[in-house]
């Protein structure tokens, strides 16, 4: 179960990332053996990322597939950043990558709950807004634009975009004294529920309004797909929330990206 629940976790990443680079502007996604590529052409990084699609199966076929990703990359103008599950990198990866220039950028949890649980605190009682026009768009992305310190316009180019949100997307915005407070979005894969992309405004954390609003996108969904299941992936701060709904870790992902540095 456990080795299954880890491939479903990386497929549920790459399947999501690659929904970016489809919309996106001369944007490509594509696979080829042991690596999926989902390149936005965006400038945050975090939008231009090559994965694994499966695991490495000794040193020096992580170098091999790390640099074909580097090599792919190289003529662009955009940084990006290669991705899997931390058991698919394998053994003693880091000195592996760090050999070939790339170093660690940051990690997620894969995270998965078969079903809520119960609020263990009353939710706060404010206005929400399905995501469904430029406004309430341009909400989320600025909210997450802030949560990871990019300007408001690569948020908005990763986030606002019409052609991101003719998939089936359940998004809510909270509000509180007319402002966009917190936001999140539902994405359909398969047999679960991705969530995505939640991010609450600095004033406003604290409150609840982060698993209000999940927990309203994914009754969205659901209600739409009968879908129950539910993946996502947390950075640390949000972990504890994810945890507190009933949400348990599956595996870490580390995201590496070339050495700044090392630039001329």
């Amino acid at each position: 179960m456990v080795h299954a629940e880890i491939e479903e976790s990386n497929h549920h990443l790459r399947e999501f990332w690659k929904l970016y680079a489809q919309v996106s502007l001369g944007g490509e996604v594509f696979d080829q053996d042991g690596l999926s590529i989902a390149n936005a052409k965006q400038p945050w990084f975090f939008m231009n990322v090559a994965m694994l699609n499966r695991p490495s199966i000794n040193q020096a076929d992580l170098k091999r597939r790390t640099q074909e990703a580097q090599e792919h990359f190289r003529g662009g103008k955009h940084p990006w950043v290669l991705t899997a599950s931390e058991d698919w990198f394998g053994f003693n990866s880091e000195s592996i990558l760090a050999s070939i220039g790339l170093v660690h950028k940051l990690e997620l949890m894969g995270m998965l709950a078969e079903r809520l649980s119960p609020p263990t605190r009353r939710l706060p009682d404010v206005q929400l807004r399905w995501i469904s026009d430029e406004e309430t768009r341009f909400a989320l992305a600025d909210l997450n634009a802030d949560a990871y310190s990019v300007p408001k316009e690569w948020g908005r180019q990763a986030l606002g975009s019409a052609a991101l949100w003719r998939a089936p997307l359940f998004g809510r915005i909270a509000y509180v004294g007319g402002e966009p407070a917190s936001g999140a979005f539902t994405l359909p894969i398969d047999n679960a529920l991705y969530v995505g992309w939640v991010a609450t405004s600095k004033a406003h954390r604290r409150l609840g309004l982060a698993e209000l609003v999940i927990r309203t996108s994914l009754k969205d969904a659901r209600k739409a797909t009968g879908l129950e299941r539910t993946i996502l992936h947390a950075t640390s701060e949000g972990q504890p929330v994810y945890t507190r709904m009933g949400y348990r870790p599956i595996v870490k992902f580390p995201f590496y990206g070339p050495d700044e540095r090392n630039r001329a």
